[in-house]
C-alpha cells in the first residue's frame, strides 16, 4: 500500500507513519520543509497545507493527522484556516492523487470536554470551544471534498511516552511530591495510547469498508485518582493526594484562567469505541501499562530536582 501522512514530524502523525512504515506499507510522510525521517518514511515537502499550492505523489490512501492542537488565544480565522482550510486542501490532493480512502484525524472532544453519559461513535457533538468546533467542521467540509471513502476517527486523549497535555503537568508535579488535590473527584474518563491510535488509523486506511466515524479510545475507563496513581507508580513514586470538592477545584482554576484543564481532570468523559472494536483494533496492552510507560519516559528525560 501507498500511504501518505500529514504531519509525519508531529506526536500523532509521525507515530501513524511508523507504524505504516513498520507494517510494510510504502509510507510518504508530509512536511512542511525539507526534514529527515525514520527509516521507511520518505518525505514529501507541501509547506503549509493551508495554502493549496502543493501536489501528493500517487497513493493509495492519506491520513491526516496534522492540524492545529489546543491552545489558547487562538482567533477562529486560524482554527478555520488550520484546521477546516488544510484539511480540505489535503483531502483533494489526495483524490487527485488516486487515493480511494482517506482517514482524517478529529477529536472526542467534538463532544465537549465533559459528558454525563459514555460516549460512542454516535453521540451527537456537542463541541465547547473553537478548537473542537473547528475539527467538527473540518469533517464535513472533508466529506464534501474526497467524496466516498472518507473514515474519520475521534480520538480521545492521547497518552504516551512524550505525549503533549495535561499528563505532562501531572508527571512534573508527581515528581516533584506536589500535593495534588484529587482525591475526592470520582469521574471516568478515557484516554487512547498513540500506538493504538496509529494501528486504528492505518488499519482504517487499509480496510476495504472502515466504518465512517470511529471514537479511538481505550476500552478501559480511569479516574483521575487512579490516573495519578498509575504515573506515580511508573514513575517510581508515592502519590500524594488531597481531598477538594469538585466545584472549588472548578472555581480556582476559573480564576486562573485553567477553566477547561480543570474540566478535564474532574469531569466524565466516559468512551466507549464500539466500531473500532468490530472492525478489529484492539490496544496492545492494559490502560494502567500505557500510563506507567508515559511515566518511565518522563523519568529518562527528565532529572528530578
Amino acid at each position: 500500500m501507498r500511504l501518505f501522512v500529514s504531519g509525519a514530524t508531529g506526536y500523532i502523525g509521525g507515530a501513524i507513519a511508523r507504524h505504516a512504515a513498520a507494517s510494510g506499507a510504502a509510507v510518504y510522510g508530509g512536511v512542511r520543509q525539507r526534514r529527515e525521517l525514520p527509516q521507511g518514511i520518505k518525505p514529501v515537502i507541501t509547506g503549509d497545507l493551508a495554502e493549496p499550492r502543493f501536489g501528493l505523489p500517487d497513493v493509495d490512501a492519506a491520513i491526516h493527522a496534522a492540524g492545529l492542537g489546543h491552545k489558547r488565544g487562538v482567533s477562529k480565522a486560524t482554527w478555520r484556516r488550520q484546521n477546516v482550510d488544510a484539511a480540505v486542501n489535503l483531502a483533494r490532493a489526495a483524490k487527485l492523487a488516486g487515493a480511494k480512502r482517506f482517514v482524517l484525524i478529529s477529536t472526542a472532544y467534538i463532544h465537549g470536554r465533559v459528558h454525563n453519559g459514555a460516549v460512542s461513535d454516535d453521540t451527537a457533538p456537542a463541541p465547547m470551544d473553537d478548537y473542537a468546533q473547528s475539527k467538527l467542521d473540518a469533517e464535513s467540509a472533508v466529506r464534501e471534498a474526497f467524496g466516498p471513502g472518507v473514515s474519520i476517527i475521534r480520538p480521545s486523549a492521547v497518552i504516551g511516552p512524550g505525549c503533549p497535555g495535561n499528563i505532562q503537568l501531572l508527571l512534573k508535579l508527581l515528581a516533584r511530591g506536589v500535593p495534588l488535590p484529587f482525591a475526592s473527584i470520582r469521574n471516568q474518563r478515557g484516554f487512547v495510547p498513540a500506538q493504538d491510535l496509529a494501528a486504528m488509523a492505518v488499519l482504517a486506511a487499509q480496510a476495504e469498508a472502515p466504518p465512517p466515524i470511529m471514537l479511538a479510545a481505550h476500552p478501559e475507563t480511569i479516574s483521575t485518582p487512579d490516573l495519578i496513581r498509575a504515573l506515580a507508580a511508573g514513575l517510581g513514586v508515592q502519590p500524594r493526594l488531597a481531598p477538594c470538592p469538585a466545584g472549588l477545584l472548578l472555581l480556582g482554576a476559573s480564576l486562573l484562567g485553567r477553566r477547561a484543564m480543570a474540566q478535564s481532570l474532574t469531569g466524565n468523559f466516559a468512551t466507549k469505541p464500539r466500531a473500532a472494536l468490530a472492525l478489529g483494533w484492539k490496544p496492545a496492552e492494559s490502560l494502567a501499562e500505557s500510563l506507567a510507560a508515559t511515566a518511565r519516559y518522563y523519568n529518562t528525560t527528565h532529572k528530578t530536582p
